[in-house]
């Protein structure tokens, strides 16, 4: 590995520091391999731009070799932002004049003997161990599929439990609509009764102040009849009728009925006289 041929700078006396910063520039990447008491301590990767005061004062590759008190920087190849780091760092610069290849033969010197980097060899395990591992992973598998189906239920029981709260709250909107508009409707019809009464009551009144002035003969009847029917069929409102003889005068509730009454006057009776003020007019029975 890089960082065991890199050790050997150190071990092999080619520099006398020894905390040192191996620098390796790639495309778009500046890699930094940190070294401590002449061991390998840590590797970082930073993303490099073309603009090299920025990538400097982003990277913060300078905070990085005084944490790590590297003492000199070096690299195998030249380039310009070692030597800009070196001055701002006010660390000295050196290039490794050997190859990795030579560093590498100089780094299996210090490599221990017996120490056995990738070991190929079979696993025989006993037949009881396999016993119990099957017998482990069945039990895990039933769990799991329980659980499942466990979850399953659950998930299911949630969601018509869900749905039966929607259900109600939406029968409880319906039904308070539904009481919202009965208790309308009733008072509105109480409105209605309210209403209706008060006209009864005007209406007895004004039969009452009718009834006073009226005596009852086969001609005043029949005057009577007429005009009752002439003011229903034209849905005249009237506040007072008085009858003498052949004549009857009529006042009207309103403007409105008083002109409409003058508008559909009754072929059975002629206009002796009118007041609009008053809202009254006298007719001659035919």
């Amino acid at each position: 590995p890089q960082p065991l041929v890199f050790q050997s700078l150190f071990l092999e006396n080619k520099i006398k520091e020894e905390n040192f910063c191996i620098l390796e520039i790639k495309p778009q990447k500046v890699f930094l391999c940190f070294y401590e008491q002449g061991k390998f301590k840590t590797f970082k990767t930073l993303d490099f731009c073309d603009n090299i005061e920025e990538f400097i004062n982003k990277s913060r590759i300078l905070e990085l070799l005084q944490h790590y008190e590297s003492k000199i920087l070096l690299s195998t190849k030249a380039h310009e932002i070692f030597n800009l780091i070196s001055a701002k760092a006010k660390l000295p610069f050196k290039m490794i004049q050997e190859d990795k290849i030579a560093l590498s033969k100089h780094s299996i010197h210090h490599l221990d003997k017996n120490a056995n980097f990738i070991k190929h060899y079979k696993k025989y395990l006993p037949w009881y161990f396999k016993f119990i591992f099957l017998f482990a992973l069945s039990f895990i598998i039933s769990i799991v599929v329980l659980s499942l189906i466990d979850f399953a239920q659950y998930q299911n029981a949630k969601t018509t439990h869900i749905q039966n709260e929607i259900s109600q709250n939406k029968i409880y909107e319906i039904q308070e609509k539904q009481s919202q508009k009965l208790k309308a409707n009733i008072e509105q019809l109480q409105l209605e009764i309210q209403t209706q009464n008060l006209l009864l009551e005007k209406y007895s009144e004004q039969l009452s102040k009718i009834t006073q002035n009226f005596k009852a003969d086969k001609n005043t009847i029949l005057i009577l009849t007429k005009a009752i029917a002439w003011l229903n069929h034209h849905s005249l409102r009237i506040s007072n009728l008085m009858i003498d003889k052949t004549l009857i005068t009529i006042k009207f509730s309103n403007e409105e009925d008083f002109n409409k009454a003058l508008q559909f006057t009754s072929p059975q009776f002629s206009l002796i006289s009118q007041d609009k003020s008053l809202h009254e007019i006298t007719l001659r029975a035919l």
